[in-house]
């Protein structure tokens, strides 16, 4: 008797954000799924679908087939529209946002279910667990794996001794961060994420020296960009690291780029 495939529903959420959908990132993020115990790869390469990304509820909205992994969001209420969290996130009905697996099992197999996402270098998340012949994980949110991180990108401009940096951090869903979102976004936008939940600041490596120049702290200037300068590093070549932290949710950003200071 041939034995039916099975077949399993996947997501990938960013982590206090949404499903990685068309606003995440420029490359598409996929899954490969392995076999734990023997090292078999059964899916190489498989895209998620990113079409949508699914709608941010209010706690009171509860439903069955919202993610469990909930959006911890507390921003001001300057409105209606921006209730304090926490939020669920419906995940996007049929095929968006997400992706079906057919696993062609002849026995119960310990499975590693593997997201890769770019931040934008590769990043991931992983679940294992056995999957059966024949079973049928299908209902929703399915199996959702959960991308920690934030994508940040970074560009300075040199005038003398006097640098400025402009940062770019998003979610990893590419949820808007902004410090007064009545300025930015119109008033039907989803909830924001505040930019006083974001420490983004800058560091200043010599390469000539192990003496590393006072942090820059960049200030958020408008939806999803941080900026500042410093006007008196002294001459050379410098590594700047531009580093992104939400503590309460632990995301992590990371940038970097190399100056010359005359």
């Amino acid at each position: 008797m041939s034995l039916k495939p099975a077949q399993v529903k996947v997501r990938v959420q960013a982590r206090d954000g949404k499903i990685l959908g068309p606003a995440s990132t420029v490359t598409q993020p996929f899954l490969t799924v392995r076999n734990v115990l023997t090292g078999e790869e059964l899916i190489p390469r498989a895209n998620f679908n990113h079409d949508a990304s699914g709608t941010v509820l209010p706690s009171s909205q509860f439903k069955e087939d919202v993610s469990r992994n909930a959006i911890v969001l507390e921003p001001p209420g300057v409105s209606p529209t921006y209730p304090k969290g926490p939020y669920w996130l419906e995940v996007p009905t049929a095929d968006q946002g997400g992706l079906i697996v057919e696993l062609p099992l002849t026995e119960p197999s310990l499975l590693e279910f593997k997201a890769t996402a770019f931040a934008p270098d590769p990043v991931y998340a992983s679940a294992t667990m056995w999957v059966t012949p024949g079973l049928e994980l299908l209902e929703d949110p399915g199996l959702v794996l959960t991308i920690a991180g934030l994508y940040t990108t970074v560009d300075a401009i040199v005038s003398g001794n006097m640098v400025s940096l402009i940062a770019t951090v998003t979610m990893m869903c590419g949820c808007p961060i902004t410090s007064d979102p009545s300025h930015y976004l119109p008033p039907d936008t989803e909830p924001y994420w505040p930019s006083y939940e974001f420490d983004v600041h800058a560091e200043f490596h010599p390469q000539d020296s192990p003496e590393v120049a006072a942090p820059l702290d960049l200030t958020c200037i408008h939806t999803n960009t941080f900026a500042g300068t410093v006007k008196s590093l002294r001459a050379g070549t410098y590594d700047v690291w531009v580093v992104t932290v939400q503590k309460r949710e632990t995301n992590v950003g990371f940038a970097r780029t190399t100056i010359t200071v005359t």
